[in-house]
């Protein structure tokens, strides 16, 4: 009686997996969103000039649709089942992280909602790769 051989597995595709997915794309769409408004010129954003990280609104603007194009790439990844996807996923959600913490002073509700989001991918996505 032979033993089969071990096959390499990759993280299962289950409901925490479409959880985290769905939650990084969303993160991905909001910071489209705000880039948008951003490089767009809107008068939505709250800039003074005591903050720390005094950088023009269209910059922030082409910052945040770099990284929603590489957010949108790792949800992406992370819903196919790809094991790159999801640590992509997790990098992504740590550099949206510093973003908008960096953010925050010129749109507060908008980095704290994101903020929020990307914890729950990042530990979404670390529980399923310490199971897989």
């Amino acid at each position: 009686m032979t033993s089969p051989a071990s096959t390499p597995t990759r993280p299962a595709l289950n409901d925490m997996t479409i959880f985290a997915g769905v939650l990084i794309l969303i993160t991905g769409l909001l910071h489209l969103m705000a880039a948008i408004a951003a490089i767009a010129g809107r008068d939505i954003f709250v800039v003074t000039e005591d903050q720390v990280f005094l950088v023009d609104v269209s910059v922030w603007g082409w910052v945040h649709l770099v990284i929603a194009a590489l957010i949108i790439i790792a949800g992406i990844g992370v819903v196919t089942g790809k094991t790159w996807g999801y640590l992509a996923g997790i990098v992504m959600a740590s550099v949206s992280i510093l973003d908008n913490f960096l953010f925050a002073p010129i749109y507060p509700f908008w980095a704290l909602v994101i903020i929020a989001i990307d914890i729950l991918v990042i530990w979404a996505l670390a529980r399923q790769l310490s199971a897989g």
